[in-house]
C-alpha cells in the first residue's frame, strides 16, 4: 500500500481510548501513527500496519 505522511487511516482494532482513526506521522521500516482521539503516538512495523488497515480516509 502506498502511504505518505499526513494520510489518515481507519484501523481494524481500536486504540484503548476508543479511537479508530490515525494519522501517519513518519514512514520508514516502522510507521509512526498519531491517534486523532487522544493524540498518542504509536509505532508499528510496516507489515503489521498493512494487515490492520481497514480503509484509507480520503483528504478533503
Amino acid at each position: 500500500m502506498d502511504l505518505k505522511d499526513g494520510d489518515r487511516l481507519e484501523l481494524r482494532k481500536q486504540h484503548p481510548c476508543g479511537g479508530k482513526i490515525f494519522e501517519v506521522c513518519r514512514i520508514g521500516m516502522d510507521v509512526r501513527l498519531k491517534c486523532e482521539t487522544c493524540g498518542a503516538d504509536i509505532h508499528l512495523l510496516r507489515r503489521d500496519l498493512e494487515k490492520r488497515i481497514k480503509r484509507k480516509i480520503p483528504s478533503h
